[in-house]
């Protein structure tokens, strides 16, 4: 049977992850009537003041409240630097919420990204940045407090030069997601992982999300027995019921070199 539900989006999510939701049979209707900008932007104009994953809860509320349907879903997104400073990710959320049942369960994909930023200061650096933009993905310039929003690379050649005669301007890969393809494909993959969670339900109430995501350290050593930080079991925990698993690594010892009594 069909399942109705809401996405609050402004920036046609629902076409990215229409595919993976064929395999629940659910129908999604989008809610664009409130303003998503105001809970944080990427352009800056509006300040984050929630974690992202706290951003995708309050977005799927809104959807089941705003729609009236009983699942809501909420896609947010967010740019940090990679491992060890090197590089940018992006991690991508997708919450569902159902207000009827009471639970949420969040998909997610966490991915190097290929999104850039340029302080530009001569016609010649431009030329140089915009050269660089992967192709399909659109652009914006900021000048102080100026944006110029959903250019084309094109677009960004003829509209910068005139602003650097008034000072330099920073050109970024604008990155709402229908101007950005890599954005595209990674909420698609979160809408995979949700659908993978959902289709995870507890053993004892069938609440959907029973995924074993919290880890356990403490795999002994091959060599002395000693406890080790790496994991020696993943647990899965109902979000309603709180019934639990335990399921153990695939590795039955660690290797001496990451033992603190052998290797201290």
């Amino acid at each position: 049977m069909t399942q109705h539900v809401a996405l609050l989006t402004q920036h046609h999510k629902a076409g990215f992850i229409a595919p993976a939701m064929q395999e629940l049979d659910w129908q999604i209707s989008t809610i664009a009537c409130f303003d998503t900008d105001l809970l944080g932007s990427f352009a800056g104009e509006h300040a984050r003041f929630m974690a992202p994953h706290e951003c995708a809860f309050r977005k799927a509320a809104l959807a089941a409240d705003l729609s009236g349907l009983a699942i809501g879903l909420g896609s947010e997104g967010s740019y940090s630097a990679g491992p060890y400073g090197l590089g940018t990710v992006n991690l991508e959320l997708l919450c569902c919420i159902n207000v009827e049942q009471g639970w949420a369960v969040t998909g997610r994909y966490y991915a190097p990204s290929r999104a850039q930023q340029w302080h530009i200061a001569s016609e010649e650096a431009l030329q140089q940045a915009i050269a660089q933009v992967c192709p399909g993905q659109h652009v914006l310039i900021q000048q102080e407090d100026e944006f110029a929003k959903g250019l084309t690379p094109t677009q960004a050649l003829r509209l910068a030069p005139a602003m650097l005669k008034q000072g330099p301007l920073e050109l970024r890969y604008d990155l709402r997601a229908h101007l950005s393809p890599e954005r595209q494909q990674h909420i698609l993959l979160a809408a995979e992982d949700l659908v993978r969670r959902m289709n995870s339900t507890c053993p004892k109430c069938h609440t959907p999300g029973f995924v074993p995501d919290i880890t356990i350290p403490g795999l002994p050593c091959e060599a002395c027995g000693a406890a080790t930080r790496l994991i020696l079991q993943h647990q899965a925990v109902c979000q309603r019921c709180e019934y639990q698993q335990l399921y153990p690594a695939k590795q039955p010892f660690a290797n001496p070199q990451y033992c603190p009594e052998c290797n201290p």
